[in-house]
């Protein structure tokens, strides 16, 4: 009887998240073309760190009951499935007529990029996540906040014209259901796995992990209908930043130190899966199937080798 109490919440969770993220994302182009702001830039802050207070939550939840472990496997784990699953369903999902170069803002890959770097070679140097490194993601990821949303971004075109009422009050809502989909999905995910005794990096990196980067899975599927990859694309590059700046971050300063799990081999695919994600949104865009199921591919051989 849990059990199927437990499968009902997530069930639930997942119809918020979805409705939710679809929502959002129409929400966010209308604010993108009503203040004349990229929807690069727009999926980089409204959507990025939206899509990024679940693992904030999760993150530092655990982080407070001195599970650094689970923290960091969630950070891990989400910013893969970010790189590979989000990307896959976009190069699934996008229409078949699109086909050209999109515009983004190159603000947000260029700090993902340098603040994953700062992540991946303080561990590998250190074998730790000191209280240093905590306090340095913090500052930068403040830093880059500000200069993405100063900054000046690329023309956008074909802006999505069915304005809506109650702009504002429906972006509000969506994201709050969205976040509220999350977090049931994951609290009842979470309670899955401990009938079946996961280990907290094994449950941070997948459980979490996808249950926190559902919203950018709907939103991404949401965003392909509209034709706007670039938002996709700047959801991805700021979601995987606020994730280890923010979210990394606020972690480590609550509960910096050593973790009980080698995460080596992990912390070099999440490298190696930001820059492909960089690669590949700097290339024409187009419905790719080959692609996008040799993505989809390598995050299951992902999620396989962790156990």
């Amino acid at each position: 009887m849990d059990i199927l109490i437990l499968l009902f919440g997530f069930s639930l969770g997942l119809i918020f998240l979805v409705k939710g993220a679809d929502e959002m994302v129409s929400s966010a182009v209308q604010i993108a073309m009503k203040f004349k702001i990229p929807n690069s830039i727009i999926g980089a802050t409204f959507i990025g760190f939206g899509t990024s207070a679940p693992e904030l939550f999760a993150s530092t939840g655990a982080a407070i009951n001195g599970d650094l472990d689970l923290a960091i496997g969630n950070i891990i784990g989400s910013n893969i499935a970010n790189s590979l699953l989000v990307v896959a369903v976009l190069f699934l999902t996008i229409p078949k007529d699109f086909n050209k170069k999109i515009k983004i803002n190159h603000t947000s890959p260029l700090w993902m990029a340098v603040l994953t770097t700062i992540f991946v070679s303080t561990y590998i140097f250190t074998k730790s996540f000191p209280l240093g490194l905590g306090v340095v993601l913090l500052v930068l990821v403040i830093y880059v906040t500000y200069k993405m949303v100063n900054s000046e971004g690329v023309e956008d075109d074909e802006l999505f014209v069915d304005e809506k009422k109650y702009l504002w009050l429906r972006g509000f809502l969506s994201l709050a259901a969205t976040l509220y989909g999350s977090q049931l999905v994951v609290d009842n995910a979470v309670k899955l796995a401990e009938v079946f005794g996961v280990s907290s990096l094994v449950v941070g990196s997948t459980i979490i992990a996808i249950g926190t980067s559902l919203p950018e899975v709907a939103g991404t599927i949401a965003a392909a209908k509209l034709k706007k990859p670039d938002i996709v694309f700047g959801n991805i590059f700021g979601s995987n930043l606020f994730n280890i700046g923010l979210v990394g971050g606020v972690a480590i300063l609550v509960s910096p130190g050593e973790i009980e799990a080698q995460v080596d081999y992990q912390l070099f695919l999440m490298y190696f899966v930001s820059f492909l994600v960089i690669f590949l949104s700097r290339n024409t865009l187009k419905r790719n199937g080959v692609l996008g199921y040799v993505l989809m591919s390598l995050y299951v051989l992902f999620l396989i080798s962790l156990f």
